[in-house]
């Protein structure tokens, strides 16, 4: 079966007053750049634009109209050849499908010999077959020895890369986990130096911690001391009531007040040489009828006969 062309005819050379337009054109071009039209030649030079136009859409029109007819044969012999290509493409498209069929089903056989020889070798624990596996085991051109011996320098890499991970000083455990899921050296590497870093950063936190801590121990133990030390004085030392006076402005004894007040000072009115005359007086005429026993039952009476000086 084959395509068989009848002789024919090529197309004669289109012939057609083309050196005599060339040349006319040639000069009215050279004619008009160095034309300059005035106010008064506008009109003209409208007149001439039109001119070539007319001449420029003549010429396109019928190098259009001859292309058409010229290529009438060939349009029609496309045609023709497109619809035999359209008839040959049907049986192309099912003996394809078989083609592919057929490679498919190699493919899967060849997939399970290559899932058997992966299972036959003694593969590490964290390597499996899917990190291992490549679509161009499945090529007819990849032969099952180079599969194999693929297969065996993966597992010798990666027996190798886990004994270097073993060796570091530190997270070398986290490393290899990272290693057994990326099957990445050195995301590994860099895994293990991370959390090294933050291994280092979280001792120095608790160092400083711990520096604080005992810093603020050792301070607040010296303030009880003290404050012990204070008390045990106060305690010992025999408190009595002192009297004085003082010209203070409101302010400042405002600030008398707070200062007594900080310092857990007990103070209070003291009374002038009249309040103290007429107290003095009552209490005397009382003084026979039992004011020593109240002295001694009443705590704030005998603070008041002390103030008084009896």
């Amino acid at each position: 079966m084959e395509l068989k062309m009848n002789d024919y005819l090529l197309p004669e050379k289109i012939l057609f007053n083309y050196e005599e337009l060339k040349q006319e054109l040639v000069e009215k071009i050279a004619h008009y750049e160095t034309l300059v039209y005035t106010d008064e030649q506008i009109k003209d030079a409208k007149a001439d634009k039109a001119a070539l136009n007319k001449l420029k859409k003549a010429l396109n029109e019928e190098r259009i109209r001859v292309k058409k007819e010229y290529l009438k044969p060939f349009e029609d012999f496309e045609k023709k050849i497109n619809e035999i290509i359209s008839i040959i493409d049907e049986p192309v498209t099912a003996i394809d499908k078989q083609i592919k069929q057929y490679e498919e089903k190699n493919r899967q056989e060849k997939l399970e010999k290559v899932k058997e020889l992966w299972q036959s070798l003694d593969a590490p624990e964290g390597l499996t077959f899917e990190k291992v596996f490549q679509e161009k085991f499945l090529n007819v051109s990849c032969s099952t020895k180079r599969v194999s011996q693929y297969m065996i320098d993966a597992i010798d890499k990666f027996n190798r890369d886990m004994e270097t991970l073993e060796q570091l000083p530190a997270f070398s455990f986290e490393a290899q986990q990272v290693y057994k899921k990326t099957c990445d050296i050195n995301k590994a590497l860099l895994e293990g130096q991370k959390l090294l870093k933050i291994q280092k950063e979280k001792e120095e936190y608790q160092k400083k911690t711990e520096r604080e801590t005992k810093e603020v121990d050792t301070s607040s133990q010296t303030t009880e001391v003290s404050s012990a030390s204070e008390e045990t004085s106060t305690e010992t030392e025999k408190k009595m009531w002192v009297s004085f006076s003082a010209l203070l402005s409101t302010e400042e004894a405002l600030a008398l007040r707070n200062f007594f007040k900080e310092r857990n000072v007990e103070f209070g009115h003291v009374l002038d040489n009249r309040e103290l005359y007429l107290i003095s007086k009552v209490f005397q005429q009382y003084y026979h009828a039992g004011i020593d026993e109240i002295k001694e039952e009443c705590e704030d009476v005998k603070t008041v006969f002390e103030k008084l000086g009896m």
